[in-house]
């Protein structure tokens, strides 16, 4: 079993699609939905966590995009650089998987990589610059 971290971006033609029945059904995978942004023209993406078998995987993505979805998988991280960051907690508020959180007691802010799924919501909330994506 392997977890691949997927972006897949829609439009108004392809945005009433199941996608992550097709996974489920089709290819036998668990999707779970990260992240998920629809624009008022219809045009949107997911961020998924997909867990299953590495040729299903690769199968399903070959699927999807014949379903006229763009795919890429994440393989960046983000970058907290302790030093330049004030804690102002901007960044806080915008994580989905609350991987970037306060200390408890010093009110620090901390990155946990280990959940961190590389959305990058959080690299423009950040006014000096203290988070960056790594590709």
């Amino acid at each position: 079993m392997v977890d691949h971290k997927i972006r897949i971006d829609f439009n108004e033609g392809n945005v009433l699609e199941s996608v992550t029945y097709t996974l489920v059904s089709e290819f036998d995978l668990r999707p779970n939905v990260l992240r998920a942004d629809i624009d008022g023209d219809g045009s949107g993406f997911m961020l998924l966590s997909i867990v299953g078998e590495e040729e299903n995987v690769c199968r399903a993505m070959a699927r999807i995009r014949d379903m006229g979805f763009s795919v890429r998988e994440l393989s960046g991280h983000i970058i907290h650089d302790t030093e330049r960051c004030w804690s102002c907690g901007a960044c806080v508020s915008l994580c989905p998987t609350r991987s970037i959180h306060h200390e408890e007691g010093t009110m620090r802010v901390l990155l946990d990589t280990g959940t961190c799924i590389a959305c990058g919501s959080c690299i423009n909330a950040c006014s000096v610059k203290a988070i960056q994506l790594e590709l």
